[in-house]
C-alpha cells in the first residue's frame, strides 16, 4: 500500500496538520489506545485534491478517552456520544476552519433486518472500513509514530479514484441501508464520478426497499441532494434510476421542470433556497401526486406546503387572465399561495397575462400595507374588536386599486365606511 504522509502534509492546511499531529501525540501516550486512523471521506478528497471538510477518525481501542483527552486539549465541549461507538467534538469554536470531528470506535456492523439500525461491535480497521458504503469512502491513513501515513485499503478505493468510478462495497449494501442509494447519488454528481454498472444494477434491484425508510430519513437524504452544488445533475440521475417513483409512485420530475433547472442552474440563477428548488423540481405534479408525496415524507410543515401549493396554484391561476382583475382580487387569489410555488411558475410555467400578475404580487403587491394601524383607529374611537382588522384590510384593498395615496385619504375612508360597521 501506498504512503500518503507527503499529501498529509501537502495538501492539507496547517490547522488540518496541526489535528493530524495531536491524534499522533494523543494515540502514543493514551495506554487505552492502539492506533488512530483519519478515514472516509477527507482521505478521499486528500487523494482526488479537494478542497477538506469536517475530520472522521477511527480509533482500535479506548475511543472515549481518545475523545476526552482531545476535546481537553483543543478547548472543545465535552464529546457527545452515541449509542453507535461515535463521538461528536464541536471544534467550530476553538479550530479554525473545522466545525466538527466525528471519532468512532473501530467496529463491526450487523443489521438484522433491511434499513434497520446497525448493532455494532469493536473491531480491527479492516472490519470498520468494510462496514462503510463505497469504496472512496473506505480508506484509512495511519497516524502512529512509526507508520505515519500508511494507507489501509482493503477495498481498493484509491484504484476506483483513479478509475473515477463510484462502486458499493458489498452486493447487500443498499439492502442493509438504502439510504446509500442517495448517497451515490451524492457522491456521483458531486465528484464526477459515473456509477458502476454492477452499482447501478444493485441499486436497481434495491428500490423496493426504500420504502422502508421512514418519511423522515427519506425527507433527510432529499435535502442534501437539493444542498448539493449539483443538485439539478443529482435530481436528473435519481429520476434516471427510478429513485424519486420509489419514493413516491406520483414524485416525478417533468421534462420542462427539468429543463428549467438546467436554464437557471447554468445562468447562474438557480436558487440555493430549499422551497425554491422543491416547488421548481415538483411542478408539473397534480393534486393527488402532491398528496401522496407529501404522505410519503410524513411532512406537515413547509416541505409539504410547497409541494401542495403548485398543484393548489394550478387550480386558480387561470382567473389571473382576465383583463378586468384588481389588484386587490390578485391579492386575494394568491394570499394563501406558497411563495416558492409562485415563483416555481413564474419560472416554468407558460408566458400568459397570469405571469405578469404573478411577478407583480412577488415583487411589489404582497408589501403593500396601510400608513394607518390599529392604534390610529383607536384614536378616532373605534372600538377594539374585529371591526378594526376589517376596516384596515378595506384600506389595504384600496391602496392596492389605488383608490387611496396617502394616509389622510386612508384615514377618510375609515370615516366614510364607519357607520356601516357600528350599525352592524
Amino acid at each position: 500500500m501506498p504512503n500518503l504522509a507527503q499529501l498529509l502534509t501537502s495538501k492539507s492546511s496547517d490547522e488540518y496538520r496541526k489535528v493530524f499531529e495531536l491524534c499522533r501525540e494523543i494515540g502514543e501516550e493514551l495506554d487505552g489506545v492502539e492506533s488512530v486512523y483519519v478515514v472516509g471521506g477527507i482521505v478521499r478528497d486528500l487523494i482526488i485534491g479537494r478542497e477538506l471538510g469536517d475530520i472522521d477518525l477511527s480509533v482500535v481501542g479506548d475511543a472515549c478517552a481518545f475523545a476526552a483527552e482531545f476535546a481537553t486539549r483543543t478547548g472543545a465541549p465535552v464529546p457527545t456520544e452515541s449509542q453507535f461507538l461515535t463521538f461528536k467534538i464541536d471544534t467550530s469554536g476553538s479550530i479554525e476552519g473545522i466545525c466538527s470531528i466525528d471519532i468512532v470506535t473501530a467496529r463491526f456492523e450487523t443489521y438484522l433486518e433491511p434499513a434497520a439500525l446497525p448493532e455494532v461491535s469493536p473491531a480491527a480497521v479492516e472490519d470498520d472500513l468494510n462496514r462503510r458504503d463505497f469504496t472512496v469512502n473506505s480508506m484509512a491513513i495511519l497516524l502512529s509514530e512509526r507508520d505515519w501515513g500508511n494507507l489501509v485499503d482493503p477495498s481498493n478505493g484509491f484504484g476506483d479514484i483513479m478509475r473515477k468510478r463510484i462502486k458499493v462495497l458489498h452486493d447487500s449494501s443498499f439492502i442493509d441501508d438504502p439510504t446509500r442509494i442517495f448517497r451515490a447519488v451524492r457522491y456521483s454528481t458531486r465528484l464526477g464520478f459515473p456509477i458502476d454498472p454492477r452499482t447501478k444494477d444493485l441499486i436497481s434491484e434495491s428500490l423496493q426497499n426504500i420504502d422502508q425508510l421512514s418519511g423522515t430519513r427519506i425527507r433527510n437524504e432529499f435535502e442534501l441532494i437539493l444542498n448539493e452544488h449539483t443538485r439539478v445533475d443529482s435530481l436528473l440521475v435519481c429520476e434516471e434510476l427510478g429513485i424519486l417513483g420509489a419514493i413516491s409512485p406520483g414524485l416525478r420530475i417533468g421534462t420542462r421542470a427539468l429543463q428549467i433547472l438546467e436554464e437557471l442552474a447554468e445562468d447562474g440563477r438557480l436558487s440555493s433556497d430549499i422551497q425554491d428548488l422543491l416547488a421548481l423540481a415538483t411542478f408539473g405534479l397534480n393534486e393527488d401526486e402532491a398528496k401522496q408525496t407529501v404522505k410519503r415524507i410524513s411532512d406537515t410543515s413547509d416541505w409539504g406546503e410547497s409541494i401542495l401549493g403548485n398543484a393548489e396554484l394550478a387550480k386558480t391561476v387561470t382567473v389571473l387572465d382576465q383583463t378586468d382583475l384588481r389588484p386587490s382580487e390578485v391579492v386575494e387569489i394568491l394570499r394563501d399561495i406558497p411563495l416558492a410555488s409562485i415563483r416555481a411558475y413564474i419560472e416554468a410555467g407558460p408566458t400568459l397575462p397570469r405571469r405578469r400578475r404573478l411577478v407583480d404580487y412577488v415583487e411589489t403587491l404582497r408589501f403593500v400595507k396601510p400608513e394607518i394601524s390599529g392604534g390610529d383607529l383607536l384614536e378616532i374611537g373605534i372600538p377594539q374588536g374585529p371591526t378594526i382588522g376589517q376596516l384596515l384590510e378595506i384600506v389595504r384593498h384600496s391602496r392596492l386599486d389605488g383608490q387611496v395615496k396617502s394616509r389622510q385619504e386612508e384615514l377618510e375612508l375609515v370615516k366614510s365606511r364607519l357607520p356601516g360597521f357600528l350599525t352592524k
